[in-house]
């Protein structure tokens, strides 16, 4: 079964500091954001955009 994007573990930076860990739906709710907006901070095309201190989601992955 595919995890979605939604079950997944994503770190949260502000620029190079990190800010917080958790799922989209936990750091939706943490932060006061729609899950929508959440979901757009992990795209490809949002980092290449992003100047200094934007707030932006990588999704860690297993070691597996």
């Amino acid at each position: 079964m595919k995890r979605t994007k939604k079950d997944r573990y994503f770190a949260m930076y502000k620029g190079d500091k990190y800010v917080d860990g958790g799922t989209i739906v936990e750091l939706a709710r943490k932060y006061h954001r729609t899950i929508k907006q959440m979901i757009y901070l992990t795209y490809p095309t949002t980092h290449k955009r992003a100047k200094d201190n934007r707030l932006l989601l990588y999704e860690v992955k297993d070691g597996c």
